[in-house]
């Protein structure tokens, strides 16, 4: 499958908002050996809108883009989990014309899942910076009948494995966050991977729940063609403020947290890193792009490449813990397949 090419709508409103909001004319850190001096390519492990991470990546580039005075575009590799994007940034030139944005689970969970060594995402890959602070939702389809976490929960006892939640790969974030939350609510759930859309099938009672990062799930809650059970954040998200939080729903203490990173090939040189990172940051705080990043349902997050790498080694811990679910959540899964 061809990647997919894409821009942001808006490009020239969007330069135009950061060159004002960051003061790019008087914006010249020191070039790293001519960088850049041809256009950027951020990959992206999942389909055109359907994650944090596309639309992130989309707002992002169009400011790096000006801050850098290169293009910047992305391109979407969805399949095998995040595996085939991962492949292609490793096969790319340490230069920092290549990069790639995705989870810690992209990284490591993914290829453990499916028997293959993971990547450190500390020297395999570089990490440039931390984007977002994720949001995720427990949203149902109509047709299960449920309206709440209590009642979602109810439905799962009574039939053990037949309700199914989807996500994007074995071993990625999103797969993750499901498998924390159904043994964090104590139900036993069947997980089905999805390469494209999963939204058809969910709207059509063919899934029975998902739980995700909340921006492709707000405006479809919105409209009611899901229904919002619970954010799993410590606080409401202002764009659904009718939704609880999972402690409100009952559930306190399954809150999960993550976020999306950009990062370099291994091996990019550490000025051309540090550069990038200083670029990310302008655009993090630029007023047009925090404006966007709100209207999605994300949070910016920036920071060092220190702050990047704290987050790094404290989301590998928490996955390994959600790894270890998803190996049992398989046996299970072959168990009852297996009974007669």
């Amino acid at each position: 499958m061809a990647p997919q090419r894409n821009s942001t709508p808006g490009r020239r409103d969007l330069a135009v908002a950061v060159t004002a909001g960051v003061g790019v004319a008087s914006w010249r850190p020191a070039r790293a050996d001519g960088f850049p001096n041809r256009m950027l390519r951020i990959i992206v492990p999942s389909p055109p809108g359907l994650s944090p991470v596309d639309l992130a990546g989309r707002v992002v580039a169009e400011a790096m883009a000006t801050l850098l005075g290169k293009p910047v575009v992305v391109e979407n590799h969805p399949g095998a989990g995040g595996i085939l994007a991962v492949e292609t940034v490793l096969r790319a030139p340490p230069d920092g014309h290549t990069l790639f944005i995705g989870s810690v689970a992209a990284l490591v969970d993914v290829f453990l899942l499916a028997g293959r060594p993971p990547l450190d995402p500390l020297r395999d890959v570089v990490p440039v910076g931390r984007l977002t602070r994720d949001h995720w939702l427990v949203a149902a389809a109509p047709a299960l009948g449920a309206g709440t976490v209590a009642e979602l929960v109810a439905l799962a006892r009574a039939r053990p494995g037949a309700l199914t939640y989807p996500s994007n790969g074995v071993g990625t974030a999103f797969h993750l966050a499901g498998a924390r939350f159904c043994h964090g609510v104590g139900i036993e759930a069947t997980h089905v991977p999805y390469r494209d859309s999963y939204m058809a099938d969910l709207f059509a009672g063919r899934l029975s729940f998902v739980v995700q990062a909340s921006p492709p799930l707000q405006p479809h809650v919105a409209a009611g063609k899901l229904r919002g059970l619970a954010v799993l954040s410590a606080t409401r998200l202002p764009t659904l403020p009718g939704v609880p939080t999972i402690a409100e729903a009952g559930y306190p203490g399954r809150e999960y947290n993550s976020g999306v990173v950009l990062y370099a090939p291994g091996r990019t040189p550490a000025g051309i890193v540090e550069r990038l990172n200083a670029a990310l940051n302008e655009a993090m705080r630029a007023p047009v792009v925090r404006a966007r990043f709100a209207e999605l349902g994300l949070e910016t997050a920036g920071g060092s490449l220190a702050d990047a790498e704290r987050f790094i080694q404290w989301n590998k811990a928490a996955n390994a813990e959600a790894r270890a679910l998803i190996l049992v959540e398989q046996e299970t899964a072959a168990r009852r397949e297996g009974s007669p």
